[in-house]
């Protein structure tokens, strides 16, 4: 993270790396899931690093990912979820 002063305006920006854009996206999948779930977001992030679903899907797919809606995302997420915690119990 960098802060940037616009040398016009003397605004204060703040400037985030392609990680931590990542990070962001990735927390606020967890929270969306969570809430959709009416769980624990830490129980959520729990279950979806179970599933393989921080690293091998969201971060993976976030090219991707995150042109959607919210709402799709989230409930996509979700399914997937889901479905994998299935065959994991399998």
């Amino acid at each position: 993270m960098i802060e940037k002063t616009d040398k016009n305006t003397g605004d204060k920006r703040i400037i985030l790396d392609n990680d931590e854009i990542r990070m962001g996206f990735l927390a606020q999948c967890v929270e969306a899931v969570a809430e959709a779930d009416r769980s624990d977001y830490l129980a959520m992030l729990s279950r979806l690093e179970a599933a393989d679903m921080t690293q091998g899907y969201i971060l993976r797919f976030y090219d991707t990912l995150h042109t959607e809606s919210a709402e799709n995302i989230t409930q996509s997420l979700l399914k997937l979820l889901r479905e994998r915690e299935a065959r994991i119990k399998r």
